[in-house]
């Protein structure tokens, strides 16, 4: 059932439509991943799944959707973000880290990274190629939103993984900004 409501007790300021659990409105990123929505630009989390590779790199609509964090960005305000009990319910489904998983599986997949167990590699085609990320597309920006995702969606494992091979890759194989590397280097103290 969809309901259309402007309830104070809700933390978003924009309209959404949401399931009612216990009488409470379910955070629209959780209701994608449980695929119970589409996003605002009405692709399923299918939709995004099946999209083509390149568009990791040239495309922001998806990281929201995705990767939740719990603090907004500054350059779109209008994105809902967990709270600490989203956050809790998203890490305690299976279901959702399931997908959740996949979603990061998928989108390392763009930068010649894959995870096992709880470590990510390099792909071996990574090893032929003299530059990592590109300097544009803000793919920098999109590793350090992978690695908060990971930390805070109950992955501090992975996100300290990731955090490593993104530094290492990045003095090995980089145009990275030192700016970067810093962000890099502190983005799991905070």
């Amino acid at each position: 059932m969809l309901l259309f409501f402007n309830d104070t007790n809700c933390r978003y300021a924009v309209l959404f439509y949401c399931s009612w659990i216990n009488e409470k409105c379910m955070h629209p990123v959780i209701e994608f991943y449980l695929e119970q929505r589409k996003n605002q630009y009405n692709l399923s989390l299918q939709d995004v799944w099946a999209m083509p590779k390149r568009m990791i790199g040239d495309a922001y609509f998806y990281i929201p959707w995705l990767l939740p964090v719990t603090e907004s960005s500054k350059w779109n305000r209008s994105v809902p973000v967990f709270n600490e009990e989203d956050r809790i319910f998203f890490i305690e489904n299976e279901a959702i880290q399931k997908k959740f998983l996949h979603s990061i599986d998928f989108i390392l997949d763009y930068f010649y990274l894959y995870r096992k167990c709880n470590q990510f590699f390099p792909k071996p085609e990574l090893t032929e190629r003299k530059v990592w990320l590109r300097n544009i597309g803000h793919e920098s920006k999109k590793i350090s939103r992978i690695i908060r995702s990971l930390n805070y969606c109950g992955h501090p494992e992975l996100a300290k993984s990731l955090q490593q091979l993104a530094i290492k890759l990045g003095q090995e194989k980089g145009v990275i900004q030192e700016e970067t590397m810093e962000i890099w280097t502190n983005l799991l103290k905070q």
